[in-house]
């Protein structure tokens, strides 16, 4: 029963309905049972807490003179949990009426319905081409063009020529749509393992589709496509996002892929806009993760996250919500660069699109680290007590934010001079970086710098003399492109101003 709580917390009122109608259809389902069943599941709609919400308390509801037997009823659960899952594979038919109507053609193929196929072929067409060109336009047009090629070889007995040439019309757009759609989405297989690669600790798995990848010469394929399909871009386009990733240090591929989106932007989908500008951001991202300089593409980033956005381009057909690490990344690098009246009106407004069940906890750290970076920046106690109180009610940490609240926590207890506080957070959090196996070991070792540093900024602070200061700037200089680099910087060149006052 847990699986089917799971699914039905999930549905919205409206998907809740429309699935009562589906289960009352005869068609669909003729068990009354189950139309009780689900009745009475649905009244602990939508947290489904209650603690009367039970096998033997359902099993009276539907039979009231009947024992509990729980193979019947995990029978009955089973029959309910297949029909969710039918009416969820209609409820995608119909939100995606291409997919729908390119099986409707297979089916007139079938009943040879001449006019009906040309009709709906037709229709389909004009709405692939509305929607916009992204892989999704290439694989219906793949399968567009096969069912073009099986109605002919049905439903057509003459063989002139026009014929034939129809055909090898047919097929050569056949292999085109079928080669934009394999190449791209292999670039994009690939792309997902670099930006995991520069998260986690993965290895070389991403070897395969990169060898996949050289292996093909892109750019003779793309002029090959040329020849036939003058028109033809989307691969040339995927070929610059690939080089702007496989060369990094040459930045002039970069700038070629976005002008190629830029050119071609009122013919992308809005799925596809949406993919291109987080490949810019993603891009910027390890730009700065691999420069020696100090975070060099900060303001190429800004202005990418500003654009992404405006176009609100993190709404797509896989989600509504807003990415919790982009909410994230962009929350950091406003803070970083002092944007205090942006970043509150950024989390604000579009805090809103963060996921309900995860939004909570996002909202309070962002406002703990906002009123953190602002009692920092002007030397306020208030609004450093006021971001302690946000951090404290944080009663959850998902892996992607766990980092965050440690080190915030560590630098409110320095700000604040909680040392004791400090230093026992510095153990643990030590000792949760050697366990956990996937946090990338270059980032492992730059956390492990920061909270050695900090270690030592605290007995420096309380009066160590065995603590060399010149050493420490070192030690912080190679944490150049790491995100609390500034901040290190900062609390070590307060130190040294007041030790020479003193002195």
């Amino acid at each position: 029963m847990n699986c089917i709580v799971g699914i039905l917390k999930e549905f919205s009122l409206e998907e809740i309905k429309s699935f009562e109608r589906f289960l009352n259809s005869s068609y669909h389902n003729k068990s009354e049972k189950l139309k009780i069943l689900f009745k009475e599941i649905k009244k602990f709609y939508p947290t489904f807490t209650n603690k009367k919400l039970t096998k033997q308390y359902l099993s009276k509801k539907i039979s009231q003179n009947l024992k509990y037997n729980d193979s019947t009823f995990r029978n009955l659960i089973s029959d309910l949990q297949i029909l969710i899952e039918k009416f969820l594979v209609i409820e995608q038919l119909f939100k995606n009426g291409i997919d729908s109507n390119i099986l409707l053609l297979k089916s007139l193929i079938d009943k040879r319905q001449d006019n009906l196929f040309k009709t709906n072929l037709k229709k389909i067409l004009a709405q692939v081409e509305k929607n916009g060109i992204d892989s999704s336009y290439y694989y219906s047009k793949r399968l567009l063009e096969s069912y073009k090629f099986n109605y002919n070889i049905l439903n057509k007995n003459e063989k002139s020529k026009k014929y034939i040439d129809d055909n090898i019309k047919i097929i050569n757009s056949y292999i085109i749509y079928l080669i934009n759609y394999f190449v791209t989405e292999v670039i994009n297989s690939h792309l997902k393992f670099v930006m995991w690669r520069s998260n986690f600790k993965i290895g070389e798995k991403a070897n395969f589709s990169l060898s996949v990848l050289e292996s093909i010469d892109i750019n003779k394929i793309s002029c090959l496509i040329k020849e036939v399909d003058k028109d033809n871009f989307f691969l040339n386009l995927y070929l610059n996002l690939f080089l702007s990733f496989y060369n990094i240090e040459n930045k002039q591929y970069y700038q070629n892929y976005k002008s190629l989106v830029s050119k071609y932007h009122k013919r992308l989908s809005n799925d596809e806009l949406s993919y291109h500008y987080s490949m810019f951001i993603s891009y910027c991202v390890i730009k700065n993760s691999s420069s020696e300089n100090k975070f060099p593409y900060d303001n190429e980033l800004f202005r990418n996250y500003n654009i992404f956005l405006r176009g609100k381009f993190f709404i797509d057909k896989k989600s509504r919500y807003i990415n919790e690490t982009l909410y994230r990344n962009i929350l950091i690098l406003s803070l970083r660069l002092n944007k205090f009246t942006w970043t509150f009106k950024f989390v604000s407004y579009y805090s809103k699109y963060l996921h309900p069940g995860k939004s909570k906890n996002l909202i309070n750290l962002s406002y703990a680290e906002y009123y953190y970076h602002l009692g920092s920046y002007n030397n306020s106690s208030i609004y450093l007590k006021k971001a302690f109180n946000y951090l404290k009610e944080i009663r959850e940490e998902s892996f992607v934010i766990k980092h965050d609240i440690k080190i915030l926590y560590l630098m409110i207890y320095y700000d604040l001079g909680y040392f004791e506080n400090l230093i026992t957070l510095l153990k643990n959090y030590r000792k949760f970086l050697y366990r956990n196996f996937l946090i990338q070991s270059e980032r492992r070792r730059k956390l492990n710098k920061f909270l050695n540093v900090l270690e030592k900024l605290v007995y420096l602070k309380e009066g160590d003399p065995k603590i060399d200061i010149a050493k420490l700037n070192i030690d912080i200089a190679k944490l150049k492109n790491f995100n609390y680099h500034g901040w290190l910087l900062n609390k070590v060149q307060t130190l040294n101003i007041n030790s020479h006052l003193q002195n």
